[in-house]
This record gives C-alpha cells, sequence and structure tokens, in this order.
C-alpha cells in the first residue's frame, strides 16, 4: 500500500481523473471552468484514502476510478442540493393574488422586485421593502384620485411621448395640456409630488 503516489502514477490516473471529472460535470450541471477544482478535490480525496489500498486486491487504476466517482458524486449532490436551496421560481411566476382598488391583480416576481435592488432579492438579499411600500401605497392613492376619464389620458402618456399621444388622442394640444396640468395638481393636492 503506497503511501504517496509517484510521478508515473499521477500521469496513469490523470486520463482517468479527466473523464470522471467530465462526468461530474455533467452530472452536477456545472461549467466548464469549475472542472480544474473538480479534479482537485477528486485528488485530494484519493491521496487521502490512499492507505487503503491494498494492490492484492486490485490495480491502482481501478482503486482511483472508484475514489473519483464517489467523490464525484457526493460533489454533484451537493451542487444539486445548492441549487435547490435558492429560490426556484421564475421571474414570470405569479407570486401576489390579491383583491386591490382596481379589482383582481397579480403579481409576478419580476413586477414584485425592485429593479433598483437588481437580482439580490432573488438570492435572499434584503430589498428595500419600505420604499417600495411608499411606492405601492403613492400608487394606489393616485390611482384613487385619477378621474376614470383621465386614466386612459395616463395609460397613453404611460405608453408613448406627449406628442405621440396627442396624436392619438385626436384632441387639440391645448386641451391636451391643460388635462395634463390639472391631473398635476389633483395629484399634488393628494400629496403625490413629481419624481426628482
Amino acid at each position: 500500500m503506497p503511501a504517496s503516489l509517484t510521478l508515473s502514477d499521477f500521469n496513469r490516473l490523470r486520463p482517468i481523473l479527466r473523464r470522471e471529472a467530465r462526468r461530474t460535470l455533467r452530472l452536477a450541471r456545472l461549467a466548464g471552468h469549475d472542472r480544474e477544482d473538480v479534479e482537485q478535490e477528486m485528488m485530494l480525496d484519493l491521496l487521502g484514502r490512499l492507505g487503503a489500498f491494498d494492490p492484492a486486491r486490485g490495480s491502482l487504476e481501478a482503486f482511483a476510478t472508484l475514489c473519483f466517482r464517489h467523490r464525484g458524486q457526493r460533489l454533484a449532490r451537493h451542487a444539486r442540493r445548492e441549487r435547490q436551496r435558492q429560490n426556484p421560481t421564475g421571474f414570470d411566476q405569479v407570486v401576489v393574488g390579491r383583491s386591490g382598488a382596481c379589482g383582481d391583480e397579480t403579481l409576478t416576481l419580476a413586477e414584485v422586485l425592485p429593479e433598483a435592488a437588481g437580482l439580490g432579492p432573488c438570492w435572499g438579499q434584503p430589498g428595500d421593502a419600505i420604499a417600495a411600500l411608499e411606492r405601492r401605497l403613492a400608487l394606489e392613492r393616485a390611482a384613487s384620485v385619477i378621474a376614470p376619464r383621465d386614466r386612459a389620458l395616463c395609460a397613453a402618456l404611460f405608453a408613448a411621448s406627449p406628442s405621440d399621444a396627442i396624436a392619438a388622442a385626436g384632441a387639440s394640444r391645448a386641451t391636451f395640456y391643460r388635462r395634463i396640468a390639472e391631473l398635476r395638481l389633483r395629484l399634488l393636492a393628494a400629496g403625490i409630488a413629481a419624481a426628482a
């Protein structure tokens, strides 16, 4: 039972190590750049178990293949567990369904996560819940202040530039801008100021 590997032993085991590392990458669905790390983990495991090698029971290649394969399976299992621990939902999955001022609504994960937070909340990083709550309350307050005839105006302004919205509305430019000024005043009276 060898206590260490010689260079010729390592050269004989290198193709087996690479094959088993590629197999582990496929099983764990890891990227190709992780191959060297997986090979290092497998080789360290073999070196730790080298004292149990008995040449009378089999060849070094067979022993190494078994050690590499078992370590690879443990690494793949660990990678799958870590992937499952992360948020398994997609951005288009419905996460909130409630009755609001505008009737029943469903929100997807992409709509719930604040854009300023980036992808951090998907991986458990805290988002700015207070700012999101304040925005939601301000939008609900704005929806209650906006007259039904002005909702189409707001939707047109949200979807297009003012000049395109004027052309689509078919109203005069003066009437259009007067309605926008009235809308701003109503929102300001409700406590909703323009964004800075």
